[in-house]
C-alpha cells in the first residue's frame, strides 16, 4: 500500500515547464554579422529568462542533459540545423531544475528521445606547460546589485560591422560595457580571438572543445578564475559543428562575405595556446559518457 501511495503522490506533483518558451528555427542575417550564444538562467545575472541564438540541436541537447556538446551523438542534422529559443521561469529555478524543463521543451517540440551510454572517444587533456601558466588572474567582482545594467546592455554595435573601431591586433574593438564576463570569440579571414574574463579552467576546456569539436579533459590542477585573450587560427571544418557565443565580422572596408584564407600568419589552436597561455593540449582515447539522439524532428512544433 504504502508504494501505492508514492505513486499517487508523484503524480500529483507539478510537472516541469518553463512558464513561456518560443522557438524557430535561426535565420541567417542579412547584414554579415552573425551573434550565436545563450544568456540568461540559473547562475547568471539573468536567472528568471534563457535565449539562445542560432544554436545547433546538439547545444541545445547538451544544455537539456547538461554535458559537453562533444558528449552528444547523432545524426548529422543535429549539428547542420540551428535554432533561437527564448524561455521564461521562476529566478529561484535551480539548475537541475532548468535542466528537466530544456528536456521536456525539446521532447514535446521536436519529438526529440534520447537514452545514455557510454562510447569510447579520442580527446584532448589539458595541462600546464613546462614554464607555468602566462595567464592573468581575474579580480573579483561584487555580485550585481538590483538595478545594476545586465551584461551585454552597453552601448548598440554599429549596424554595420566594418564601421567598428579596429584595434592593433587588426580585430574589432567591442563598445566599452558589453560582452559581460563570459567568453566572446570573434572571426576575421583566416584568424579568430577568444576573449576571455574571469573564467575557470574548467570553462576554457568547456570553449576549447567548441573550436576542436572534441572532449578536452582539463588536468591543469589551476583553481583561480582568469582574464585573458587567444589569437588562432580556426580551422573552420571542426568549428561549424558548435559554437560560442561569437561575432562574425567581415573585414575592415565592408563587405558582408566571409573569407578564410589559408596564408593567416595566425598560429593553430594547440600551438596558439602554449605559445600564449603557457599551457598544453594533447591527445589520447578515454571512454566518455555519452547522451545518444534516437530520434527527433527538424522543425520544431508551432509555438
Amino acid at each position: 500500500m504504502r508504494f501505492l501511495v508514492l505513486i499517487l503522490f508523484a503524480a500529483l506533483l507539478p510537472a516541469q515547464e518553463f512558464e513561456a518558451a518560443t522557438v524557430k528555427p535561426w535565420v541567417q542575417p542579412t547584414d554579415g554579422r552573425f551573434m550565436f550564444g545563450t544568456r540568461g538562467g540559473p547562475g547568471s545575472s539573468d536567472p528568471g529568462r534563457f535565449s539562445s541564438t542560432g544554436m545547433s540541436m546538439r547545444d541545445l541537447i547538451a544544455t537539456a542533459y547538461q554535458v559537453k556538446r562533444t558528449q552528444v551523438v547523432g545524426p548529422a542534422w543535429i549539428d547542420s540545423e540551428r535554432y533561437d529559443v527564448v524561455a521564461t521561469m521562476a529566478p529561484t529555478t535551480t539548475k537541475a531544475e532548468f535542466g528537466a524543463m530544456m528536456q521536456k521543451l525539446l521532447a514535446e517540440r521536436f519529438k526529440l528521445e534520447t537514452h545514455r551510454d557510454k562510447k569510447q572517444m579520442e580527446a584532448f587533456v589539458l595541462t600546464v606547460g613546462k614554464k607555468g601558466p602566462k595567464m592573468k588572474e581575474a579580480a573579483e567582482v561584487p555580485a550585481p546589485k538590483e538595478g545594476d545594467p545586465k551584461p551585454n546592455d552597453g552601448p548598440p554595435l554599429p549596424p554595420n560591422p566594418a564601421q567598428m573601431k579596429m584595434g592593433k591586433d587588426g580585430f574589432p574593438q567591442m563598445p566599452a560595457g558589453r560582452g559581460g564576463r563570459g567568453p566572446m570569440m570573434i572571426m576575421m579571414p583566416g584568424k579568430a580571438k577568444l576573449t576571455a574574463q574571469g573564467q575557470t579552467m574548467e570553462e576554457f576546456a568547456g570553449s576549447l572543445e567548441r573550436f576542436l569539436n572534441m572532449p578536452v579533459v582539463d588536468q591543469t590542477g589551476l583553481k583561480a578564475k582568469y582574464d585573458f585573450e587567444l589569437v588562432f587560427k580556426p580551422d573552420m571544418q571542426q568549428m561549424m559543428g558548435g559554437r560560442g557565443p561569437m561575432m562574425m565580422a567581415p573585414p575592415p572596408g565592408g563587405g558582408g562575405e566571409m573569407r578564410h584564407p589559408d596564408d593567416s600568419d595566425a598560429a593553430e589552436l594547440p600551438t596558439a595556446v602554449q605559445e600564449q597561455l603557457g599551457l598544453k593540449l594533447d591527445a589520447q582515447k578515454t571512454m566518455v559518457e555519452v547522451v545518444s539522439v534516437d530520434k527527433g524532428e527538424k522543425v520544431p512544433v508551432e509555438n
